[in-house]
């Protein structure tokens, strides 16, 4: 009778196992892969949350620029109209205070020689009535670019800011050494020395942010 031989039954032959792989030949479990897969999810969101934070502090301090442009803008225009103000009796420079929801609102109207004429023959004045006041949240100026023009004199108006919340003006009375709120030229015999302008602006996420400009008026400070 033939010995019984491992290598000779069909189940137990050398090549048998062969395709079998064991822990040891490598591969991942599939709690492996659940952990590799949480924690990709995991790297993926702080990604996620750390560019969406950058990008809302950039999207901020944008706005933040475009804030300060706006005032710097602003108050350069009403200073370099405030430098060339002239006392003129027939309109008289009127500073009022104004109140609008518990901020300053203020009424400033003055003549200027701020007015370019388009041809040098040209039969009007360099003389410009010009008048800055806050409606609503918007800061506007209009101007009568000439005083003499009759019967239906031309009425300017140029949106100088957005976002006003607040607009107060000082005046520097030398007489007084004192700042005044308020300045009427039908009873003064000259315009005030210096003016303090200051802007408060709104933003949608941060505190509302002041801007401030001093103005000497040319020949005013002897």
């Amino acid at each position: 009778m033939p010995s019984w031989s491992p290598n000779r039954h069909p189940d137990w032959g050398p090549d048998r196992g062969a395709g079998i792989r064991t822990r040891g030949e490598g591969g991942f479990t599939l709690i492996e892969l659940l952990v590799a897969v949480a924690t990709l999810a995991t790297l993926v969101t702080l990604v996620s949350l750390s560019f969406s934070s950058t990008f809302m502090i950039l999207e901020v301090v944008d706005e933040e620029q475009g804030r300060v442009h706006q005032a710097r803008l602003c108050l350069s225009r009403i200073a370099d109209e405030l430098i060339m103000a002239r006392r003129q009796a027939t309109s008289p420079w009127i500073g009022r205070n104004g109140d609008q929801n518990g901020q300053p609102s203020d009424f400033l109207t003055f003549v200027s020689t701020s007015h370019m004429r388009n041809r040098a023959n040209a039969l009007e004045t360099d003389l410009t009535r010009v008048l800055y006041a806050q409606e609503g949240t918007r800061l506007l100026r209009f101007a009568r670019p000439n005083l003499y023009e009759l019967p239906h004199p031309l009425i300017e108006q140029v949106e100088l800011a957005q976002g006003v919340i607040g607009f107060n003006l000082r005046y520097y009375d030398r007489a007084l050494s004192a700042w005044v709120d308020e300045w009427d030229g039908r009873t003064r015999s000259e315009l005030p020395t210096a003016i303090m302008i200051e802007l408060i602006l709104g933003h949608a996420r941060n505190e509302p942010r002041t801007f401030t400009e001093w103005v000497t008026l040319p020949g005013q400070t002897s």
